[in-house]
């Protein structure tokens, strides 16, 4: 159900990034000729006045098709003054911008919605020591803890919440621990032989419990707040994205990331991941029920999808946008000369890099799909 819902969203975002283009295009008076979502053959298409409307075979996205687009374009003469390349700079930059703006609108209304809807899992507030998960064969298990339990008191210290537990358990590694819980109101008194590290061989006190979460949601105006400000405000998911692709996107990271593809081994957990890797993660936690989970990382797609879309690298929005501005800052030094400020430039030279962006995407989203999908599959059947 949740892999159906997010390829739905999916289908929505695509198309509300191109509605994005469309609207402003269309408010600033340009002609649209067409606005299709898919690639490849048409399914299916309707002409509603001066714009076809269509569906084609591959969901891989979406175009909308502005008239004049470039200035070498041949154009109608009826539809002069109305063509994309005859506008204003400011006009050009806010069509091209829209598409990906749309993907941060997302986001804002996806981690309100995280915020104060779905709400904010908390083992602060309010403050408990509500056993919720005992881990098997831990010194909590054989000491006889269980889920429900309200954890009073750790080697004679008054606990008022998890923050006191860890603070009576620290440095008590390979001791035995009194532990005052209350089970079905009554009190009870334990005896825990703490580990001295955990599974995963971290040193420390382990006892193997986890605290009981608590899902708080926020009132809508402190939830608006929230999408502004704090640990889940676009602006900082913003940062992390763009700290996290000039992470990925360097040449040692993505040699490193070509050179494991093969690798037997778990998957590098800092590689790119495809959209499929992300509708299994997405599927995996709402099954589980985490619905602040899903919406968060649907909302980090989206602003993923907006920052990568303004990257200045063609044929993506951004990569538009820095053509546009190349083209007007060469024309206002022409302008400046006394000379023809009508320089564009050549689709000969753009062309090429164009190629060079898809074929990199396409190569890294391949791979990434063999990760996510051939490899498992192949591993399971080796087994």
């Amino acid at each position: 159900m949740f892999v159906v819902i997010f390829i739905l969203g999916l289908i929505f975002v695509i198309m509300f990034h191109e509605f994005g283009h469309y609207l402003t295009a269309k408010l600033f008076g340009m002609k649209v000729e067409r606005f299709f979502l898919g690639f490849g053959p048409t399914l299916w298409s309707v002409q509603r006045g001066e714009t076809e409307y269509g569906v084609k075979a591959i969901p891989a996205g979406g175009f909308v098709k502005i008239s004049g687009m470039s200035a070498f374009e041949q154009i109608d003469p009826a539809d002069r003054g109305r063509t994309f390349y005859e506008q204003s700079a400011w006009k050009r930059v806010i069509v091209l911008s829209t598409g990906s703006a749309t993907h941060f609108v997302v986001a804002v209304v996806l981690l309100f919605a995280a915020l104060a809807f779905a709400g904010l899992p908390s083992i602060d507030e309010p403050a408990t020591t509500i056993v919720e998960v005992v881990v098997a064969d831990s010194p909590a298990a054989e000491a006889g803890l269980r889920p429900g339990d309200v954890i009073t008191a750790v080697a004679g210290q008054a606990t008022d919440d998890f923050d006191d537990v860890r603070a009576a358990l620290d440095g008590r590694g390979g001791e035995s621990v009194p532990i005052v819980i209350e089970r079905g109101g009554a009190e009870q008194d334990l005896q825990a032989t703490l580990a001295s590290e955990n599974p995963e061989g971290q040193q420390g006190a382990f006892l193997g419990i986890g605290p009981q979460l608590v899902v708080r949601r926020l009132p809508p105006a402190e939830a608006l707040r929230g999408t502004i400000t704090g640990d889940f405000s676009v602006a900082r998911l913003v940062g992390l994205t763009v700290s996290g692709l000039g992470q990925v996107f360097t040449p040692d990271a993505l040699g490193e990331w070509f050179r494991s593809v093969d690798d037997p081994g778990p998957r590098d957990p800092n590689g790119p991941v495809s959209l499929v890797g992300v509708g299994q993660t997405v599927n995996a936690l709402g099954v589980g029920g985490d619905i602040f989970a899903v919406l968060v990382i649907f909302a980090q797609l989206n602003i993923v999808l907006g920052t990568l879309n303004m990257l200045p690298l063609p044929p993506l929005d951004g990569g538009h946008v820095a053509v546009l501005l190349v083209e007007e800052g060469v024309n206002a030094v022409r302008r400046m000369r006394g000379r023809s400020a009508r320089w564009r430039l050549d689709p000969a030279v753009i062309t090429p890099i164009a190629l060079v962006v898809i074929l990199f995407f396409v190569v890294l989203s391949m791979t990434a799909l063999y990760v996510d999908i051939v490899k498992p599959a192949s591993d399971l059947l080796q087994q």
